[in-house]
């Protein structure tokens, strides 16, 4: 409890400084209740301090929260903007229509080196799930979004796409290595031999089955791009 404040408030006072408010007396009391919590060992204490310090950095933004004609000034705005994430989650809203609209009212079937348009599209559009999940989920925990979130996920959703992209190249090459043949292989055999009065629904539903797996996975490695990019991360450190 007393360290979720404390980080709270920090997070809090950076974006106020960010925004040129005054947050010294604040800044003041964060430093005391840190002190106490990991030198004194005393979490009443120090959440004490953090609310003290609330309370201070609260008065100061609601200098900025009244202009003209009642409305609120941006440096409050701002504020409360990166506090809640809501450019995190705007963007992912945007960008979920973005892609929703290409794979709904475009040709999506475009073929970019034997991968359909649409496989990057669906994991964009896992991506863009991901960042208002991340989002809701960082305000129902803390109650503030983390930094990070606001730069980083604004290109979660064109990393997600390539990582669609190779994500189809992957399964398609599992089915052509568990089936003998692609699905989009499947999906010729069975026009010729409808051409020729034979039927093989047994195929055609293989192939859609396939198609709806891609589909899904797809969504997935959007969805779990942000998961990806930090475990990459921490690889890298290693290496």
């Amino acid at each position: 409890m007393a360290e979720e404040r404390l980080v709270k408030l920090g997070s809090l006072l950076e974006i106020g400084e960010s925004r040129n408010i005054h947050v010294s007396c604040a800044r003041s009391n964060y430093y005391d209740a840190r002190d106490d919590l990991y030198v004194k060992k005393n979490a009443l204490e120090s959440i004490k301090k953090s609310d003290e310090g609330m309370l201070q950095l609260t008065m100061e933004l609601n200098k900025h929260k009244i202009k003209f004609l009642g409305f609120p000034r941006w440096t409050y705005l701002s504020f409360v903007i990166a506090k809640y994430g809501l450019f995190s989650m705007f963007y992912g809203m945007a960008a979920a229509i973005f892609f929703g609209y290409i794979l709904l009212f475009k040709d999506a079937n475009g073929i970019i080196l034997n991968v359909p348009l649409w496989a990057a599209l669906i994991a964009g559009l896992g991506a863009s799930a991901q960042i208002m999940v991340g989002t809701v989920e960082d305000i129902k925990a803390t109650g503030i979004v983390r930094e990070y979130k606001r730069l980083w996920y604004t290109s979660l959703p064109f990393l997600a796409a390539i990582f669609g992209f190779i994500a189809y190249l992957l399964t398609d090459l599992g089915m052509t290595t568990t089936t003998g043949g692609s699905a989009t292989g499947i999906l010729n055999q069975s026009a010729q031999l409808i051409g020729n009065n034979t039927t093989l629904n047994g195929s055609s539903f293989e192939a859609n089955t396939g198609d709806n797996m891609r589909i899904l996975v797809c969504f997935l490695v959007g969805f779990a791009t942000n998961a990806f990019i930090e475990k990459l991360g921490k690889l890298s450190e290693k290496l």
